[in-house]
């Protein structure tokens, strides 16, 4: 049971009728400002942060994903459904167990190997950056069949330095030069979470201070 959430998932926010936004007065969405999709990608970062290091013994949420990310009346994130999560034992540096999670989110390491890591939710996490901030889906069976999953439409963009390609219009034409460097940062952080070793991931304090890194130099340009 949870509190009732307003402003209901992240999901409806960025894919709802292809423009994504909060609700106004008359029910519509209006389209998130890269500012509040920043803020968001702090507060979830800080909280799967919070799960895995700080919670004893820690929990890998196993299904981060945009659809369980809700937002509050004043847009705070919510890191929701617990339902296929898992305690780590103490000392442990893995879970062994089959597979599961929203495809387009799952940590490929973890689907080859059957072991789900905190650097599992990294990755999910990563997808949920590479949402933010090209405002695509996860996985989208109208694009080319290599491009599926947004995970690998991202690496190709980046590895051959066509970022611009991948980020949301809206975040880098109308919005500033400050907004878009910001953007181009997240979409290199996101670049790492999504590599496919677990190893060469960060972890989600070191996502997490990067991001707040971000954001303030956001807030504080030079």
């Amino acid at each position: 049971v949870y509190e009732y959430i307003c402003n209901g998932t992240l999901e409806d926010h960025i894919h709802e009728g292809g423009s994504g936004g909060s609700r106004n007065s008359g029910g519509k969405f209006e389209k998130l400002g890269w500012e509040t999709r920043l803020n968001i990608a702090c507060e979830v970062a800080e909280a799967l942060a919070y799960l895995h290091f700080l919670v004893s013994p820690p929990i890998y949420h196993r299904d981060v994903k945009t659809s369980n990310i809700l937002l509050d009346g004043e847009l705070k994130a919510k890191v929701a459904d617990f339902g296929l999560s898992r305690l780590v034992p103490m000392e442990a540096t893995h879970v062994s167990t089959g597979p599961q999670g929203t495809p387009g989110y799952v940590d490929p390491e973890y689907h080859e190997c059957y072991q789900v890591t905190d650097k599992s939710d990294v990755f999910s996490f990563g997808v949920v950056l590479l949402e933010l901030i090209s405002s695509k889906r996860a996985v989208d069976v109208t694009r080319p069949h290599n491009q599926i999953n947004l995970s690998s439409l991202a690496m190709d963009r980046i590895q051959r330095g066509a970022m611009e390609e991948l980020l949301d219009p809206g975040i880098t034409t109308s919005l500033g030069l400050d907004c878009a460097k910001s953007a181009y940062q997240v979409g290199e952080l996101a670049f790492r979470c999504i590599s496919l070793q677990g190893r060469a991931r960060p972890d989600m304090r070191e996502v997490c201070a990067q991001l707040k890194v971000i954001r303030s130099n956001l807030n504080n340009p030079q």
